[in-house]
């Protein structure tokens, strides 16, 4: 009962209370479980394109859900409609069932939801926050669609390796070795690289496990993870297809924000947030603090190296006219058209290369398997 009086002053409403016992395990895995099979963007666009056209209909939100939830495929979120129903008819307003389930609603979602029941628009709202989804959604697919040919050509690469150095270099080897013929240079390189391989594949794999969970545990670390964040920002041509897409983000998560009238600082912190970058967010927490001391968005930002003099202008004029969410908006749309020639620019130099890098491969080792033949043909002669 104690407990039952605690949460509820917080706000909380628990759906069920169990002892403590030894199912803390069983407990974690459902957990990961649930995580694990959250909606995409595109799903979440669905869903909430559907509230806003039922509740424009001018049917109550509760059935809305319901309805919703009977036709859904995905039953781990029909689930969490009907608690989050449950949580409605016992009096609790929509964002804050929202906010019981972080797992599937982000806090932008739930920003924009609380905003939309305080104004009376929650039609309306819910409707922006589609669109922004749906924008959202329609990137991340756009980045997928271009990275999915090089991916392919950087696997067959593998694949090619793969089978030289187990299956081709070994026989080739043997042939060799029976010949008795001296090796050139190249061969005996190759065939070396094979064997080294060959021989301790094992220890091959542990040290790549190892490098890899190192490198798991130091990005973990805010410090390390604010150093990699930053110079990956740098890297040739990927780094500038990452600031695009980066900056695109920030100004349409806070232009939906901004339009959705909720306040500037919470917008920031969203916004900063959804770069899921620290050094970006770092420059925007900066600005933040600016902003509450006084100053405006637009001259803070053109103190961060970060943000184009373009970008900075559009905001200030925003600024001006009242319409920053508008400008943000034109912001990201201008930066995701320049992020698809950006992608289009990476993936056209970067097959090429990989089809240079495999035909140079093959020919290396070409070369390397059949001078020794030339040889062993010359001496038999």
């Amino acid at each position: 009962m104690a407990l039952l009086n605690q949460l509820k002053g917080q706000g909380l409403l628990p759906i069920e209370i169990k002892p403590a016992g030894n199912n803390r395990l069983a407990n974690g895995i459902k957990n990961i479980g649930i995580i694990r099979k959250k909606l995409g963007t595109r799903e979440l666009a669905v869903f909430t394109r559907q509230l806003a056209s039922a509740l424009k209909a001018g049917i109550l939100l509760s059935d809305c859900l319901e309805t919703i939830g009977e036709d859904w495929q995905n039953d781990d979120f029909r689930k969490i409609i009907k608690r989050v129903i449950g949580e409605i008819r016992a009096g609790n307003s929509f964002s804050s069932a929202l906010a019981r389930f972080p797992q599937y609603f982000s806090p932008t979602y739930i920003a924009l939801v609380k905003a939309g029941e305080q104004t009376g628009n929650l039609a309306l709202t819910l409707g922006n926050l589609a669109k922004y989804l749906e924008d959202i959604a329609r990137t991340i697919q756009k980045i997928k669609n271009a990275t999915r040919y090089p991916l392919f050509v950087f696997g067959f690469f593998l694949f090619v390796v793969f089978v030289i150095v187990f299956f081709i270099i070994p026989k080739f080897k043997a042939i060799f070795a029976n010949s008795g013929v001296s090796l050139p240079l190249l061969t005996r390189i190759v065939v070396g690289i094979s064997e080294f391989i060959i021989g301790h594949i094992l220890w091959l794999f542990l040290l790549a496990a190892v490098f890899a969970l190192t490198c798991w545990f130091l990005l973990k670390k805010p410090k390390v993870r604010f150093w990699v964040d930053r110079y990956k920002l740098k890297i040739p041509i990927l780094g500038d297809i990452l600031t695009k897409g980066l900056i695109s983000r920030f100004a349409r998560t806070l232009s939906i924000l901004l339009s959705g009238d909720v306040g500037l600082a919470i917008a920031l912190t969203i916004s900063a947030e959804v770069t899921n970058n620290l050094y970006l967010k770092s420059d925007i927490d900066k600005i933040k603090a600016r902003v509450l001391a006084g100053f405006t968005l637009s001259q803070e930002m053109e103190s961060q190296k970060i943000f184009q003099k373009m970008f900075v202008k559009m905001v200030q004029v925003g600024e001006k006219t009242g319409k920053i969410g508008d400008m943000l908006e034109h912001n990201a749309d201008y930066y995701d058209e320049e992020l698809d020639t950006a992608i289009a620019n990476f993936t056209s130099l970067l097959e090429p290369v990989l089809i240079i890098l495999i035909g140079s491969v093959v020919l290396i080792v070409v070369l390397a398997l059949y001078l020794p033949i030339f040889n062993i043909a010359a001496l038999k002669r």
